[in-house]
Formats: C-alpha cells, structure tokens, sequence
C-alpha cells in the first residue's frame, strides 16, 4: 500500500483592504460617476440623433 498525500490544508480568509471602500478621487462618489457616465451617454445619443435628422 502506497502512502497517501496529507489533506490540503483549508484556504485562508483574504485580508481585509481598506483602501477599497475609499471615496474615488474624481466627483466623490461611485453614484455621481455613474450619473456622469449616464448623462454623457444620453448627451451623445441626442447629439448623434440630431445630426442624423439634420444630414438624412
């Protein structure tokens, strides 16, 4: 009979990373990014939507 290789051993938590729940450095929180992001996106939708009516 062969010697069988011992259990792994469990995996470890990961370590907490504070840095993660910082404010991001640009408009100070994720929620106005996302609105800006939003709001350029419908800006170029008008804006492309316009411009297809004025050259068709």
């Amino acid at each position: 009979m062969t010697a069988s290789a011992p259990p792994p051993e469990p995996a470890r938590a990961p370590e907490p990373r504070p840095e993660l729940h910082d404010a991001p450095p640009l408009l100070g929180s994720w929620r106005n990014i996302y609105l800006f992001v939003l709001g350029t996106l419908a800006l170029l939708i008008a804006l492309f939507w316009a411009l297809t009516r004025a050259y068709a």
